[in-house]
């Protein structure tokens, strides 16, 4: 009886996540035929449509995701450390491109152009950078920029001019620019993981954060995101254990990330509970004041051509409920929003989640879980949180670590990604 236990709590637990998938699908179709409006969710509570397409392209996944399951376990297992962060992190890489050829749409790799960088004339038209901060918040709140724009801070915009003034520009350098967060994103987790956690089960999760169905939405500015501002928390973790120079380094260069992370999206702040609660727990509240500090100083410098993030803030707030938000609601997508956050993370960590008890682990899986418990709070997600939860997903993807025999589990995570990509139809 004892050895079929963990069988069955782990039948119960893919139960669960079934039946939290299949009431959210539920309750989405009666909101939608109670609510007046447009929701903008043909797959309901996912953005896109329901389109079964079956082609050549999902072989495509299907082979570079079974290489890697067979492939993976291995090297994260033996590889030296740097060669194993690496490796996880190219295949993190593959893996999205592979989603990304098998998706159907034909925008899908014109995402970041389309909202951001092809919008980077708006600067030049401003008078330059400077009008353009000076005017930002003022244009926001009137609803005359892009829908992106009304919901973010300047920051990827204005990266993109400047890179355009270098001559880097086009779809090769933006997706290069989206794969490179893809990248960071796996190997800022895989750091913050081995300094909280330990190497032994930080490596046995490291293919748990490349096969995962939330690759399929690999292709956005949010993984921008989640490449700067995980990056500055595989920074700021690892100066709470470090002493002197390397401490000092770690917890500066954590707070420029940090800073511009924030700048890139206001979502980023809550990625801070990690790193407080890591420095918390070693009393390293130097670490805390230094990075904090250097990050401040980062987001009141716009200050100096008129740009308040603050005021930002507050305004994507009030478009945000200006728009599509104010049908959509607030209470349906308390539940809906963590039913997309199931599925982007996979049926696998679901499981895994119910068997973690590492509680050096927990602290990094937990304190994540805290802030995406505190975005769904906060009613500013309601829906698409496929793709704007990205920046959360690669720290509770650790808790894979927790899981035996990888390749089964790693094999199902593949499957409901490859569904995926075959029956969902997304413009980004």
């Amino acid at each position: 009886m004892t050895a079929h236990r963990p069988a069955v709590r782990s039948a119960l637990v893919l139960g669960a996540w079934a039946l939290l998938l299949a009431a959210a699908w539920v309750l989405g179709q009666v909101k939608l035929a109670v609510t007046e409006g447009r929701h903008q969710l043909g797959a309901m509570p996912l953005f896109g449509s329901w389109e079964w397409h079956l082609d050549a392209t999902l072989l495509v996944p299907v082979a570079v995701g079974a290489l890697l399951i067979a492939v993976l376990p291995a090297v994260a297992a033996r590889w030296r450390w740097r060669w194993t962060v690496a490796a996880t992190a190219v295949a993190g890489v593959l893996f999205s491109l592979a989603l990304t050829v098998a998706h159907s749409h034909p925008r899908t790799w014109t995402d970041l152009d389309h909202h951001y960088a092809g919008h980077a004339h708006l600067i030049d038209d401003a008078g330059g950078p400077g009008a353009f901060l000076a005017g930002y918040t003022t244009h926001q709140l009137a609803g005359e920029f892009p829908i992106h724009f009304q919901s973010h801070p300047p920051g990827l915009v204005l990266f993109f001019w400047g890179a355009g003034r270098l001559g880097l520009d086009g779809l090769v350098f933006q997706n290069a620019v989206v794969q490179l967060g893809v990248a960071a994103a796996v190997a800022a987790a895989l750091i913050a993981g081995r300094d909280v956690a330990g190497e032994r089960l930080t490596r046995r999760a490291a293919p748990f954060l490349v096969v995962a169905p939330a690759a399929f939405w690999h292709n956005t500015a949010d993984l921008v995101f989640a490449g700067v501002t995980l990056a500055a928390v595989a920074c700021l973790v690892p100066a709470t254990n470090r002493t002197g120079t390397r401490a000092a380094v770690l917890a500066v260069s954590g707070g420029l990330l940090a800073g511009a992370a924030l700048l890139l999206s206001f979502s980023a702040a809550l990625l801070a509970i990690p790193v407080i609660v890591v420095a918390v727990r070693r009393r390293r509240w130097g670490v805390l004041l230094a990075g904090g500090a250097v990050a401040a100083a980062v987001v009141l410098a716009p200050l100096a051509w008129g740009y308040w993030w603050l005021d930002g803030l507050r305004t994507t707030r009030v478009r945000y409920y200006a728009g599509v938000a104010s049908i959509r609601g607030y209470w349906y997508f308390l539940l809906a929003n963590l039913a997309v956050f199931a599925l982007a993370l996979g049926p696998a960590v679901a499981v895994a989640l119910s068997r973690l008890r590492d509680r050096r682990m927990w602290i990094v899986v937990g304190s994540c879980l805290a802030a995406v418990a505190l975005a769904d709070l906060s009613g500013m997600s309601s829906a698409e949180t496929e793709r704007i939860w990205q920046p959360f997903m690669p720290l509770v993807l650790l808790a894979g670590c927790a899981l035996t025999r990888p390749r089964a589990w790693l094999a199902l995570q593949l499957a409901v990604a490859v569904v995926l990509a075959a029956a969902l139809r997304v413009q980004w």
